[in-house]
C-alpha cells in the first residue's frame, strides 16, 4: 500500500516580495549562489540588526573584488539582500531554502512528477502523522520528501532522541521507507545551505543515530542541480 504527501499548501503563499525577486537576481547569476547560501547560513534569529547590515555588506564587497558583478548590479545586489535579511524575519531564511528547493528538484530521480508544499504524509486514507513535510515530489515510481533547514549544523545536534521535537522528526522520517513499503519508493532527504564540512558533520551524526534511510543535501548539492537547471 503506497504512501501520498496530502492537504499540501501552495509555494505562492511562502513567497514574498523579497524572495521572489532574490530568486530571479540568483536565476541570472547562478555563480553567486555559493556566498548567497553561505550568507543565509549564517545568520542567527538573534543576530543584532547591525551584524546582518555588516555580513550583507561584507559579502557584496567580497563578489564585486572578485569581479562576478559590476558596481550597478554589486548595488542591486545590496539592496536585495538588505531587504531579504536586515529589514525582515528570521523565518524568510526557510522559506528561500523551501522554495529553491522546490524549483530545483527532484533530486533523485527524473521523471514527471507532481510537487506539494508542507504536506502530510498518508498511507491510503490514514494520516501516518501531524508532523509537516516541508517539500515532497511525487511521481509514479517515487516519492521524494524534504526537511529544509537553512542551518542543518546548527538544527541537527545532539540530542535527537525519539522523545525530543527534532529526533522525533528525524525517526518519523527515517521510518518512512519501511512504514510506506510498495511499489513505489519513498525517498528522504534532509536539505540544507550548509558547507562541505558541516554536511559531512550531519551525516556522521545521522549514522550515529542509524538515520540509515535520510539522504542529506547541503550546498554543493544544491549548487550542482542550480548549474545544471539554470
Amino acid at each position: 500500500m503506497s504512501c501520498s504527501c496530502r492537504k499540501g499548501k501552495s509555494a505562492k503563499k511562502l513567497k514574498t516580495k523579497e524572495i521572489d525577486e532574490l530568486l530571479k537576481f540568483l536565476k541570472k547569476n547562478p555563480e553567486l549562489f555559493f556566498f548567497i547560501a553561505n550568507l543565509v547560513n549564517s545568520f542567527r534569529p538573534i543576530d543584532p540588526e547591525r551584524i546582518k547590515a555588516e555580513r550583507v555588506f561584507l559579502t557584496v564587497r567580497e563578489v564585486h573584488e572578485l569581479g562576478l558583478l559590476s558596481f550597478s548590479q554589486s548595488e542591486e545586489l545590496f539592496r536585495l539582500l538588505k531587504n531579504f535579511f536586515v529589514e525582515k524575519t528570521d523565518k524568510q531564511r526557510g522559506n528561500f531554502l523551501e522554495l529553491l528547493v522546490s524549483i530545483l528538484g527532484p533530486f533523485t530521480f527524473k521523471a514527471k512528477n507532481k510537487r506539494i508544499n508542507q504536506c502530510k504524509m498518508f498511507k491510503k486514507y490514514k494520516k501516518l502523522s501531524d508532523k509537516e513535510i516541508d517539500v515532497a515530489f511525487s511521481s509514479k515510481e517515487y516519492l521524494e520528501v524534504h526537511e529544509c533547514k537553512s542551518n542543518m549544523g546548527r538544527q541537527w545536534r545532539d540530542p535527537l532522541s525519539k522523545k525530543s521535537k527534532k529526533g522525533a522528526k528525524l525517526f518519523f522520517m527515517n521510518e518512512l521507507p519501511e512504514v510506506c513499503k510498495s511499489k513505489r519508493k519513498v525517498i528522504v532527504c534532509c536539505s540544507g545551505l550548509d558547507g562541505e564540512l558541516t554536511t559531512c558533520y550531519v551525516k556522521k551524526v545521522f549514522k550515529f543515530y542509524k538515520f540509515k534511510n535520510i539522504k542529506v543535501i547541503g550546498r554543493k548539492e544544491l549548487l550542482e542541480k542550480i548549474k545544471a537547471s539554470f
